[in-house]
């Protein structure tokens, strides 16, 4: 990666201030919720424990995303006992709209985002909420979050570390606030607003990842802090659905390269606000902390893929990730073993995906009982049988099968019996595509 950029290169620009509006409430904890009853009991008295540290007012927004379920019975339950709840139901289901709805329902004067299945550590937000009406002028406050046991009650680590205890970027000072993101990989998801800052806040964007679009409409409208006094648990294990997968896993499993959308948008907006067309260096410099940023998402993303046993997919990041920087794929365990997976992988998913075929032959491929258990591993339908080339079928039932061969000259033997052409897959015509 090139050095980091001097801000004073680019031409200042002044914030544009918009008067603070009144508010009896403080704090919003904004709840954007679906289908998520059961995590809400769990969530509520959690809340109403957690406000005993507060020395201010606030309430609970609740947007609930047209959940089929009791949600709405829950949240009544629970505003009967007195918890500060507003409730609020889309018509249908809108993704992250929802978080949008929450937001600009919310009557107080900062704002918090909290997902239904997560928690918070009270004092910390306390603090936060205590720096923040110290600081009126700050627009924002960012923190890490704590990766969080809630059946062992044990946290695990931060999700990012900061390189002091408080960092605070003037607009102007948007090269320096990407340079922290890249070298801290920080993902900005988690903090607290204040509310005439999510005014602008008006867009839910499906290619740039939400969180750096955010950061990039309220970093230009005056200062923001990024402040090491984590106050947000993500909680990995439930005590409430103990198996439930995470969110955040499915973002880096599917969505991760709206990362890179989300810091290409973030330098776009930082070039346009100050007028700036980039030189090819500058252009390049730029680049290279998109890429800096990437490759780690990229080896997390890998290293996910891997662990599910997907290892078509793996393969796909592991091509990009090579591509972006040959050294990236250091260190990534059993890359060796790789190829005679994916090719299995390849072949089960052939055979699952054409219409008909319920019988594999293999021919020419050494112990076919182990590539058949191999196959099946790795995905093969349970309806597709796997026979050697001895024991394949009569003639009228060669059109259900696919033919996969370990040397290209037996094919033509195949086809001399009577069997498809194009279901004839050579070990060649899988491994040509396979360039580890």
């Amino acid at each position: 990666m090139n050095a980091p950029f001097d801000p004073a290169k680019l031409p200042a620009s002044a914030p544009t201030t918009v008067p603070e509006a009144p508010s009896d409430v403080t704090l919003s904890i904004c709840v954007p919720t679906y289908n998520r009853a059961r995590f809400l009991e769990h969530l509520f008295p959690h809340l109403a424990e957690a406000s005993q540290a507060f020395d201010f007012t606030y309430e609970i927004v609740v947007s609930d995303n047209a959940s089929p379920d009791d949600t709405a019975t829950v949240v009544e339950r629970f505003q009967a006992d007195g918890l500060p709840i507003r409730y609020f139901r889309q018509e249908e289901n809108k993704v992250l709209s929802n978080l949008l709805s929450a937001f600009h329902h919310a009557r107080g004067r900062y704002l918090v985002y909290l997902a239904d299945d997560d928690l918070i550590v009270p004092e910390a937000l306390a603090d936060n909420i205590r720096f923040m009406l110290a600081n009126p002028e700050i627009r924002a406050c960012y923190t890490p979050w704590d990766i969080y046991d809630d059946v062992n009650k044990a946290s695990h680590q931060l999700f990012y570390q900061l390189d002091s205890e408080l960092a605070v970027f003037h607009p102007g000072q948007e090269v320096d606030l990407l340079n922290m993101l890249v070298k801290n990989h920080i993902i900005p998801e988690i903090a607290i607003y204040r509310a005439d800052a999510v005014r602008c806040i008006v867009s839910a964007p499906r290619f740039c990842y939400w969180a750096f679009s955010y950061l990039a409409a309220i970093a230009a409208q005056g200062p923001i802090a990024f402040r090491q006094m984590p106050y947000y648990r993500s909680v990995t294990l439930s005590p409430v659905m103990p198996n439930r997968s995470q969110e955040g896993t499915a973002d880096n499993l599917s969505n991760w390269d709206s990362f890179r959308g989300g810091i290409e948008y973030m330098i776009f907006s930082l070039l346009r606000r100050h007028n700036v067309t980039p030189d090819a260096e500058l252009r390049l410099g730029f680049r290279d902390m998109v890429d800096s940023f990437l490759q780690l998402r990229m080896r997390v993303t890998l290293r996910l893929w891997l662990g599910r046993r997907d290892y078509i997919r793996a393969y796909e990041i592991l091509c990009r990730l090579n591509y972006l920087n040959p050294n990236a794929i250091e260190g990534i365990d059993n890359l060796e073993k790789l190829s005679p997976l994916i090719m299995a992988q390849t072949l089960a998913r052939l055979a699952n995906g054409i219409a008909g075929i319920d019988r594999v032959v293999l021919a020419g491929i050494g112990d076919s009982d182990a590539v058949g258990t191999m196959l099946r591993d790795l995905g093969l339908e349970e309806r597709i049988r796997v026979e050697a080339a001895s024991d394949a079928p009569d003639e009228g039932a060669r059109t259900g099968c696919l033919v996969f061969i370990g040397q290209e000259d037996l094919r033509q033997d195949f086809l001399e019996q009577g069997y498809e052409p194009g279901l004839i897959v050579s070990e060649r015509n899988i491994g040509a595509n396979i360039l580890i």
